[in-house]
């Protein structure tokens, strides 16, 4: 049995095989019929699905493949709750319940990160109990090898340095799509399982929701629907689940529609450009 616990390992920034400078992601974001969110009368809840607490069991076992199919999918839903909190937070609306020790305390907490220019924010959650819940989840859809061919020099002639012969170098790297999608939704009725926060160590202490309800709309009225995908190399969690929250809720709640987003990452995200995607 493992020693550490998942909350630890979410605070680690895992070494990447390559840091692409631009992403491109494609985006569906599409508004709901219920009451729109707001600012001054709304306080969300960031909800991840009851699905976290198998993978969570699974990264703490003995088995040769905790990591791959335990704690790097933890990660991501893990990781898109966090980056979920903080853009909310940036755009300005009320939050409660915040972070990696969420649970259902219902009292503020500082939440801070750091803007498009590198300047670091910070603001207090509101607390309280929610009227608006974000349903938020991220998973590993696919993931293939894919070849990278280049020319190198091979000999050069000893007089003048000029290359006399190349060879062909092979680079084979691991690809891995990611999807997020966060849903904004009001609850039906007092009695609604969302106000149960059902949180637990397997779940991190982070409130979840019955995964039914990622396609069971019953129960709720939906806000705002947002997807994004992501295909990269990169292994941290953490650098991906802010590439693709950043763009699903770039600018919200203007950017509707099927959008492709292009992302600088280094020294600090951010957006360079929008488009639409083609039919």
């Amino acid at each position: 049995m493992r020693l550490y616990s998942l909350a630890s390992l979410m605070m680690l920034c895992l070494s990447l095989t390559a840091c692409a400078n631009k992403f491109y992601i494609p985006i569906w974001n599409r508004k709901g019929d219920a009451k729109p969110l707001s600012k001054t009368d709304d306080i969300i809840r960031v909800v991840v699905p009851d699905r976290i607490k198998k993978y969570v069991a699974k990264a703490r076992s003995n088995d040769p493949d905790w990591l791959a199919k335990g704690s790097k999918l933890a990660f991501y839903i893990g990781m898109a709750k966090i980056y979920s909190e903080k853009r909310l937070q940036a755009l300005g609306y009320q939050l409660t319940d915040t972070g990696l020790d969420g649970g259902d305390s219902g009292q503020p907490k500082k939440i801070d990160w750091i803007d498009s220019q590198g300047n670091e924010r910070q603001a207090m959650t509101h607390g309280g109990k929610p009227t608006v819940f974000a349903l938020v989840d991220s998973r590993l859809v696919n993931t293939y090898t894919q070849r990278f061919i280049s020319n190198e020099p091979y000999s050069s002639d000893p007089s003048t340095g000029a290359t006399t012969m190349w060879t062909s170098h092979v680079d084979e790297v691991a690809m891995n799509r990611i999807v997020y999608g966060i849903k904004l939704v009001r609850p039906i009725g007092k009695d609604n399982p969302l106000y149960q926060c059902n949180n637990s160590s397997l779940s991190i202490n982070f409130c979840t929701f019955p995964d039914r309800f990622w396609k069971d709309i019953s129960n709720y009225k939906t806000i705002f629907y947002g997807v994004g995908t992501m295909t990269t190399n990169a292994r941290d969690p953490d650098y991906i689940e802010n590439h693709l929250v950043s763009s699903v809720l770039y600018q919200y709640p203007n950017l509707l529609g099927k959008k492709r987003v292009i992302q600088i990452s280094q020294p600090f995200f951010e957006v360079t450009k929008v488009t639409d995607i083609p039919k």
